[in-house]
């Protein structure tokens, strides 16, 4: 069997993100990817490389009228621009941290 050697390149808390939205990304805006969300580090504008973070505890918008419970996994809605507990069409966020009544409007997540 060969070795295989990996090059170590960075902790992965933050990645260099490039922005291919068409429009500029503010500090701290969500930013769906293909399986995760991340978090802007900073204002990132358009065609330019910033940082996304990929793991923490953030709170996050979340649909009304439902309830969310510390340990549901929750996820990014592109439509709705906040969280929910529906996998089908959206970006899996990560896990609630916090309990969030149906009247609530944010959660914390714990993303990455």
């Amino acid at each position: 069997m060969a070795n295989i050697i990996a090059t170590y390149i960075q902790k992965g808390e933050t990645i260099d993100y490039e922005n291919t939205t068409g429009a500029q990304i503010e500090y701290n805006q969500v930013v769906p990817l293909a399986n995760c969300i991340g978090i802007a580090g900073e204002v990132i504008p358009d065609k330019a490389v910033g940082s996304l973070y990929l793991n923490g505890a953030w709170e996050l918008p979340a649909a009304t009228s439902l309830e969310i419970k510390p340990g549901d996994a929750v996820y990014w809605s592109t439509s709705d621009n906040n969280i929910n507990k529906t996998e089908l069409s959206n970006v899996p966020a990560g896990i609630a941290i916090s309990h969030k009544e149906e009247s609530g409007t944010s959660v914390v997540v714990k993303i990455g």
